[in-house]
């Protein structure tokens, strides 16, 4: 099972729309959590691993608690909330200074006490000095002093970030969105409704995100640090990205914004299919951001249980209806999972730890060009009538992301099929499966200069 991070955990708490995500944002530094002026926008718990100097300490944003409400997702929200308060070090209870205490206010005071932990009352959207001597009245909670801010004006932060140093005797203050330089930090990314957050309980081994029939659940990414076989990871699971027409809501439109930041962010992706509806074209768009991006990436086939079982199908079936669909899915490894039964969960990590050590590829130079003293791409054919060009020779310019340059006399002579046979010979060569590759051409004026 996967080993938590130890550190110090600090839970924001609160009934729905009072600034939760917001303060979130401003403590992190950074815009982490999606934040509207719409109530419940924030379900699971999203977290961020932050150094306070030389300590780390986990800062932990949660959904709107509101008492009387019992759909069947709202106690999952609830249910989340309450495992944040029980894991944490201390809890951030966020009120509305403009609001007062409101009867939901009492009731999250209440459910704050069962759980014996240091509490801080944080008074947002103080935006001047009225407003911020009005804050008084949350001393009738019985927390002690609540302390005035306001998000939108970023007013009361520093303030507020030197208490929460003096609860922990913390000498330096510096919040960043930080991780251990050692840490990987995976995306799960992929279509609505697929099974990416039950994909990370079965990884995790826990209730840890929120798993839900309703497609778009998950609406920002939630990341979740841990230790397994003596690697750290940074787990990050996504909203669900679809085509720009399905997009119907602004919650969905900064989901969808959140998701590819998550790309942007990770090492390495992992991009989960639904085995029984097989692949759509959102899915290769997805694919095709991730290598955009530069990032590593496996495919994950999940409910492969239910595939195998009502349609039959065997994995070489599938792979060859992978490829069909896109040639891209060839460039990437496929392993075959289920978060339902945990078919497969151990080799997941196996591969993305194989997938990270080979984007540290480095290829020397003379290397790279003896691959192609014999096969040179020069002597591939071209349409008649059309001039051959001259390849030179190649280099490594960079790795993370991987981009190889290769020296021609004229660039404008060379095909797409000549690309694809310099990536296929990499390929064939080098441990690059499962990692984006780039060719840049550079003509023999430019190479002069």
């Amino acid at each position: 099972m996967p080993n938590h991070e130890r550190v110090p955990i600090i839970c924001i708490v609160g009934r729905p729309n009072v600034g939760k995500s917001s303060l979130f944002n401003k403590l992190l530094g950074a815009r982490r959590a999606v934040v509207l002026e719409q109530s419940g926008t924030t379900r699971d718990r999203v977290e961020a691993l932050v150094p306070f100097g030389d300590v780390n300490l986990k800062l932990v944003d949660t959904g709107g608690y509101v008492a009387e409400e019992k759909d069947h997702l709202s106690l999952k929200v609830k249910e989340q909330i309450h495992l944040a308060m029980k894991e944490a070090s201390m809890l951030l209870f966020v009120t509305d200074v403009i609001a007062g205490i409101t009867p939901a206010d009492r009731e999250v005071s209440i459910l704050l006490r069962k759980y014996s932990k240091p509490v801080m009352v944080v008074a947002n959207k103080a935006d001047n000095q009225k407003l911020a001597d009005d804050a008084v009245e949350f001393y009738q909670l019985g927390f002690g002093d609540p302390m005035p801010v306001s998000c939108s004006q970023n007013l009361g932060i520093r303030p507020l970030k030197a208490r929460i140093r003096s609860l922990f005797k913390l000498d330096v203050m510096a919040i960043t969105d930080g991780r251990s330089d050692k840490s990987i930090r995976v995306a799960i990314v992929g279509r609505p409704n697929v099974g990416k957050s039950s994909l990370v309980n079965a990884i995790l081994e826990e209730e840890r995100v929120i798993v839900s029939d309703v497609p778009g659940t998950t609406r920002d990414t939630v990341d979740t640090v841990f230790t397994l076989e003596g690697a750290d990871y940074v787990l990050v699971d996504t909203a669900g990205i679809r085509h720009r027409r399905k997009v119907k809501t602004v919650v969905d439109s900064f989901s969808m914004m959140r998701s590819k930041d998550a790309i942007e962010r990770a090492d390495i992706v992992l991009l989960i299919l639904d085995a029984v509806e097989g692949v759509t074209s959102d899915d290769v768009g997805i694919l095709r951001l991730i290598e955009e991006n530069g990032k590593g990436c496996a495919i994950l086939v999940n409910k492969w249980d239910l595939a195998r079982e009502v349609e039959g199908v065997t994995k070489e079936e599938y792979e060859k209806h992978l490829v069909y669909a896109s040639s891209l899915m060839n460039k990437f490894p496929v392993i075959f999972v289920s978060a339902r039964t945990r078919e497969n969960m151990k080799g997941i990590f196996s591969l993305v730890k194989t997938i990270d050590v080979s984007l540290d590829t480095k290829a020397p130079t003379p290397l790279l060009n003896k691959l192609f003293e014999k096969r040179t791409p020069s002597g591939l054919p071209v349409p008649k009538k059309r001039k051959r060009p001259n390849f030179l020779y190649i280099t490594q310019k960079s790795s993370r992301p991987m981009v190889f340059m290769y020296f021609v006399n004229d660039p404008k002579l060379v095909l797409p099929g000549h690309i694809s046979f310099i990536e296929n010979t990499l390929r064939d060569n080098l441990p690059l499966r499962g990692v984006p590759v780039r060719i840049e051409l550079r003509g023999k004026k430019e190479s002069k200069k």
